[in-house]
């Protein structure tokens, strides 16, 4: 029966070939579609790694500081440091921590390199001792950043578990250096002269940039007062809970008294997490939005085909009915040609799509995703295939064998 449907498709190939090709993209599209939700999905259920509920974030620009005299540099330290000071000493502050890397920023650090045979980005960045307290960061392992962590002859450093696992497997990194490797990813010993990082401490996860993001390879090291790299230029603050609105008012007032000649952003991370949420659920609104009007197009062409179709075959299905077809006989058939159609399209959409993983396209995605999407896309394509074949099915049922007797 399955290669008959075939066989009728195969003779049809002229007229089914559009509605093959409508299928055919339509299937592309809803796996584009279905695969960014199931990513989205995937990477919602994991956890952040911080905690934004009752954080502002202030963004400072102190304009230049390589460039300037080493007295202007500590004049900018100094003041960095007596604003995080003040900004502590506010009613209904609890912790404040100069850091950069900061959660929903649009700014970003990082680095990559080639760890046995494997291409990793690295996101670095610089984070003060309240750090954890401010973001309730979730430490794992060994310890964050105490006094005089900055002065040691060695690089400290706090990484998160998946940077944990890429650098030293299932071995504890604390008390280890980080491994070096050359440009063909092998491991290699460090130069003389070069820092040497070395890991005091282990985090859960950092997922800068939200829920609906992946989880990055993540380190941290201290802020050293006075080095001639760039400076942390974000203050985070955590608050009590209940903090109303008024309080960004209150802050940014206080941070211009003290430093009128620079400029400041006073906003509050929920603001910030609903800004960068928008900007990741825009275009897969509209990419949503593009695929369902292709598949109301696709289902209303569908109809028109199938309902031609049927008219068109009055003699055969007359006759099917004279040699004692039933009526639900005829009605799968129009319905096993519909179906076996679509198997023929998603086959070809498969072979299609499943090069973007083959080729290390959007790497980041894993198979299972891939997998999750392309069964959503099933679902929907037939779905909406069965939907479209059931009225001119049911037509097809309506034909007397009379008519066969009678056509022309």
């Amino acid at each position: 029966m399955i290669a008959h449907l075939f066989r009728l498709i195969w003779n049809r190939k002229r007229s089914q070939g559009l509605v093959l090709g409508e299928i055919l993209v339509s299937f592309l599209v809803l796996c584009m579609v279905c695969t960014t939700i199931a990513y989205f999905v995937h990477n919602a259920r994991k956890s952040l790694g911080f905690d934004w509920h009752d954080v502002w974030r202030v963004r400072m620009d102190f304009g230049e500081y390589q460039t300037v005299s080493e007295q202007e540099r500590q004049a900018v330290w100094e003041r960095l440091l007596r604003l995080q000071q003040e900004a502590r000493a506010l009613e209904g502050v609890e912790a404040a921590a100069l850091m950069n890397n900061v959660p929903y920023s649009g700014s970003t650090s990082s680095w990559s390199m080639k760890v046995l045979g494997r291409d990793l980005d690295m996101l670095f960045g610089v984070a003060g001792q309240e750090a954890p307290e401010v973001l309730r960061l979730d430490l794992v392992d060994g310890h964050w950043f105490v006094p005089g962590d900055e002065n040691q002859d060695w690089v400290p450093l706090v990484i998160n578990r998946d940077m944990a696992k890429a650098f030293f497997g299932e071995r504890s990194p604390v008390g280890q250096s980080l491994p070096r490797f050359d440009d063909a990813g092998q491991p290699q010993a460090r130069d003389e002269g070069e820092p040497d990082y070395r890991v005091i401490g282990v985090i859960s996860d950092y997922r800068r940039d939200g829920e609906l993001s992946a989880s990055p390879l993540v380190s941290f090291t201290p802020v050293r007062v006075g080095a001639k790299q760039w400076p942390p230029d974000r203050l985070l603050i955590r608050t009590r809970p209940g903090t109303t609105a008024a309080f960004e008012e209150t802050l940014s007032r206080r941070m211009h008294e003290l430093a009128p000649d620079w400029a400041f952003d006073v906003r509050s991370m929920a603001s910030k997490r609903h800004d960068a949420l928008r900007s990741r659920l825009m275009p897969l609104l509209i990419g949503g939005t593009a695929a369902a009007f292709l598949l109301v197009m696709v289902a209303m062409g569908l109809m028109g085909v199938l309902w031609l179709n049927v008219t068109r075959r009055t003699r055969e299905l007359g006759l099917r009915r004279a040699m004692g077809a039933t009526a639900s006989g005829v009605r799968l058939q129009i319905l096993g040609e519909l179906l076996a159609l679509t198997t023929l399209a998603v086959l070809l959409g498969a072979l299609v799509f499943l090069q973007a993983p083959l080729l290390g396209i959007a790497g980041w995605v894993g198979w299972q995703v891939y997998a999750v999407g392309i069964v959503g896309s099933l679902l929907i394509l037939y779905t909406l295939v069965v939907l479209c074949g059931l009225y001119p099915s049911w037509l097809a049922t309506r034909v007397h064998p009379a008519e066969a007797l009678h056509y022309e």
